[in-house]
């Protein structure tokens, strides 16, 4: 079975949903799925995990610092090279309405990725709930709470869904052709 672990940032709890919409789809596609914060997950969490997906809430183009952080500590992996060949993800929550600087968040939580060897899976416009909650480079929550309006939507939550099930999918196919890969059926 693949194992998945989601890290999420999530001050208000909005980014916190997606996490968990993201986890159900997984599940749905038979992954083991952790969804931990930032500010607790462990090295050993990272190394054991097939799969690595990163959440974060966005203020003002960037990241939340608790995952800003979380990055800091995965200097050792990366020196050491733990995570090369992981699949990874991501997912964001941003706020004011359109889209809030989303987009830079994901291509920073991308790059962190990258950095440590990680093989990332981008969100297709084909996913279900793309083009209200997402973009190519995953599933991305706009709200805005001053109008009374704390995202995310419902059609947040099903992209979130819609793409940890298809990052679940394609980790399984990945991993069937690693060697001492899981077996999994097809």
């Amino acid at each position: 079975m693949t194992q998945m672990v989601v890290v999420v940032a999530s001050a208000t709890g909005r980014t916190r949903l997606l996490a968990d919409a993201l986890a159900e789809g997984a599940r749905e596609a038979g992954a083991d799925v952790e969804v931990v914060a930032a500010e607790e997950v462990d090295a050993a969490a990272l190394e054991a995990a097939d799969v690595i997906v990163l959440g974060s809430g966005v203020h003002m183009g960037g990241l939340e610092s608790s995952m800003s952080t979380f990055l800091e500590r995965t200097a050792p992996q990366w020196m050491q090279g733990k995570l090369i060949d992981k699949i990874g993800a991501a997912f964001v929550s941003a706020g004011a309405g359109g889209r809030g600087g989303g987009e830079l968040a994901l291509i920073t939580l991308h790059a962190a990725l990258a950095e440590h060897g990680v093989v990332t899976i981008p969100m297709s416009n084909r996913t279900e709930g793309f083009a209200h909650g997402g973009c190519h480079w995953g599933p991305l929550a706009w709200s805005n709470p001053r109008s009374g309006k704390a995202g995310p939507t419902q059609q947040h939550l099903a992209s979130a869904r819609a793409h940890g099930q298809r990052v679940a999918e394609c980790a399984a196919r990945w991993l069937r052709g690693l060697p001492g890969g899981p077996d999994l059926p097809d």
